[in-house]
């Protein structure tokens, strides 16, 4: 059985820590200037980047910044339809957070690719539904819909820096981004953040 994410000890149904998965590091990062808390949560003890994990980062309020969970059940493939999607992710920003909601206003739909290594170090690949929206406070957000219409990824508060073409807000919620800013891989390409 899967457990809930807390938001101020609010349990929020459509974001889950699948059944198995422990917390098994907890930093504190800058992210838009703001200390942040970061959270991740996986089925083996060590840390392994871009396994199968949930990441959670939390603000100094304690409201929930993001949430990332590249881990989905094989059998499990089937997206959404486009408007049904839009419904989830503007259904799940009103739980999440009514008052911020208040605030978005939707820009489009994609389908991304996504992955994480399973434990027997394959790469499992598959699909989702980003749905994004701009806030009245400038920012960028979005929600993205996996297979079964399972919620993979929330984020809020994304700055865009426009002169480089690329996001501006650091990426502590991406295995990648955290192994180019820790010296241990490449930077990555634009649209991603300099790391």
């Amino acid at each position: 059985m899967a457990n809930h994410v807390l938001i101020k000890q609010r349990a929020v149904p459509a974001l889950i820590i699948p059944d198995g998965f422990k917390l098994v590091t907890t930093e504190t990062h800058r992210r838009n200037r703001e200390q942040v808390r970061v959270d991740c949560f996986q089925m083996t003890p060590d840390f392994s980047p871009n396994n199968a994990h949930v990441t959670l980062v939390y603000g100094a309020d304690e409201r929930l910044i993001s949430y990332n969970r590249f881990f989905v059940a094989a059998e499990q493939l089937k997206l959404p339809i486009k408007g049904d999607v839009v419904h989830i992710a503007e259904q799940t920003w009103q739980t999440v957070d009514p008052d911020y909601a208040r605030g978005l206003h939707y820009m489009r739909t994609d389908t991304l690719p996504r992955f994480f290594i399973d434990d027997q170090g394959q790469r499992q690949s598959f699909k989702v539904q980003w749905v994004k929206f701009a806030h009245d406070n400038g920012s960028y957000n979005w929600v993205s819909v996996g297979p079964g219409g399972q919620v993979i990824e929330l984020e809020r508060e994304s700055r865009w820096d426009y002169f480089q073409s690329r996001r501006a807000t650091e990426e502590w919620n991406y295995d990648d981004w955290v192994l180019a800013r820790n010296g241990q891989g490449p930077q990555l390409a634009a649209p991603e953040a300099l790391a």
